[in-house]
């Protein structure tokens, strides 16, 4: 049996580090931030009733394919994207 992947979930916390990557564009130090988003994310992905390590492995590689497909001239972009995907620990349960 596949494990249930929370899809809106894992959409919401994706845009909102997508956000920050784009203020990120400007200038904006938001390593802070992103820390916050990684954790709040990964703390309700534990709370689900769905397997937590599945929904962290598909939120980590969401975040990777992302970084990977980032256009070179916006390597500003890349970073918090890259940076946010090395934050999210997965444990086996």
């Amino acid at each position: 049996m596949d494990a249930h992947i929370e899809e809106e979930l894992i959409n919401e916390y994706i845009h909102k580090i997508q956000a920050l990557a784009v203020l990120a564009l400007y200038g904006q130090n938001v390593d802070s931030s992103i820390k916050s988003v990684i954790s709040e994310a990964c703390y309700f992905f534990f709370l689900q009733r769905s397997d937590a390590t599945a929904n962290l492995v598909a939120f980590q590689s969401r975040l990777t394919k992302m970084a990977n497909v980032v256009h070179y001239s916006l390597p500003e972009y890349k970073k918090p994207l890259e940076y946010a995907a090395s934050l999210v620990a997965i444990y086996p349960l």
